[in-house]
């Protein structure tokens, strides 16, 4: 029986031991963490001009894309003197599809706080990107004409057309008035997420050429305006 009453303590004393020493361990541990832990500075959350610089350094804002698809016919026929010489005619069907994106550079965007106001300028929105999908691009039906052959820059310089055509309705459809609503909806609900409905968020669009550090790269300045869609032209549009 002592044998016994012995064992038994025996092993209440290692307990006591092991349970001492991961005591210790993560007393040890927790006052290592504690000395090094830096919490962040909440102060310095709560500023504007923090939230601004996180911004900003996307130096690019795309607040909206559009995609498009042009289909269009060129035709192209020999001429003498000013006079069509005829049987020369030739001509072909062309598709262009591609994707519109707009927005903003922030890189000269500049903000002031006035009481619980905070004021964002802004230069006008412009076309950041034109990418076509060459998958869905290309001829579609070409009649040739052995006297007056279909080229490869015929088709290059039709192509190019359709890049200049597809950016020039999307603006005169409103492409940049959405682009620019778009970019205070974005801009406003970070301000607003940070600070809830401490600060009214207010916009100043203002033309390039106003901005601080001169031109902007890329783009467009024109400020017209909003509206998304498909561009598509009707079957007899431009011709060579």
């Amino acid at each position: 029986m002592a044998k016994l009453k012995l064992n038994a303590f025996g092993k209440k004393v290692v307990g006591w031991l092991i349970a001492g020493v991961i005591g210790l361990v993560l007393g040890i541990c927790l006052t290592v963490f504690f000395q090094n832990y830096n919490p962040p500075d909440k102060s310095k959350m709560t500023e504007p001009s923090v939230v601004f610089e996180r911004i900003v350094s996307q130096n690019e804002l795309v607040s909206v894309s559009q995609n498009y698809n042009i289909v269009d016919k060129s035709t192209d026929n020999n001429e003498l003197f000013g006079f069509v010489i005829p049987g020369t005619g030739n001509s072909f069907w062309y598709r262009y599809a591609g994707t519109l994106k707009a927005g903003v550079s922030l890189q000269d965007a500049k903000f002031e706080t006035e009481e619980n106001v905070i004021r964002v300028t802004l230069p006008h929105p412009y076309i950041i990107s034109n990418t076509p999908d060459m998958e869905k691009s290309g001829v579609l039906e070409e009649n040739n004409n052995i006297f007056n052959p279909i080229h490869i820059e015929d088709v290059d310089a039709f192509r190019a057309e359709c890049v200049s055509a597809a950016e020039q309705e999307a603006v005169a459809g409103g492409l940049l008035e959405e682009a620019r609503a778009g970019a205070e909806k974005n801009i406003a609900q970070m301000f607003y997420a940070a600070f809830g409905d401490q600060y009214e968020v207010e916009f100043v669009w203002v033309e390039q050429s106003e901005a601080t550090s001169g031109d902007l790269e890329g783009g467009q300045d024109d400020g017209s305006d909003g509206g998304q869609g498909d561009a598509e032209s009707g079957d007899g549009g431009q011709e060579q």
